[in-house]
């Protein structure tokens, strides 16, 4: 009888542990942002850049519960001082596209990995940006991106002042 119920508590016990771990799980799941952008580098390039310069840029972060839907960027002159004035922007479809005329010969291309959060995945991305629409003049520029979920209600951006200077 004493083994039974000793059985029974280490059977009882486990339970318990398991269904508190699923109730930690679904409440850190709550606590995530649905798509999030965590950071944006420049790939082992150094400026001042010329129009005819295609950059390589890195991009990456999570989605949770989600499907990912699409990635656009934009580049903003940076002034010295004044409200930053959009100069270009394009729009990828999906987080993967090739270079093509819709969008001005730029390409993306992600890719996703699990993560160890539930019902999460991380992403890295390339952008391959063409740069012939940037005025040159010694002028610094900002570049930001905005990644989207399938349905469009969720949207992370994540921008870098004076990511790059055009000769």
């Amino acid at each position: 009888m004493k083994k039974i119920s000793y059985l029974l508590l280490v059977v009882l016990f486990a339970s318990s542990c398991e269904k508190n771990n699923d109730s930690i799980k679904e409440e850190l799941e709550k606590a995530l942002p649905v798509i999030q952008v965590t950071s944006m580098g420049l790939m082992l390039q150094t400026g001042p850049f010329v129009p005819a310069d295609v950059i390589g840029v890195t991009f990456g972060g999570a989605i949770t519960k989600a499907n990912p839907g699409t990635v656009d960027f934009a580049w903003y002159d940076a002034p010295s001082s004044g409200a930053a004035t959009r100069i270009d922007s394009v729009h990828f479809p999906s987080f993967t596209e090739k270079a093509a005329t819709a969008n001005g010969n730029n390409s993306v291309t992600t890719s996703f990995y699990p993560a160890t959060y539930p019902n999460t995945n991380y992403f890295t991305g390339t952008l391959a940006l063409k740069l012939t629409k940037l005025p040159v003049g010694n002028k610094s520029y900002t570049l930001r991106i905005y990644v989207r979920t399938e349905d469009g209600s969720k949207v992370s951006t994540f921008a870098v002042t004076k990511f790059i200077t055009m000769k």
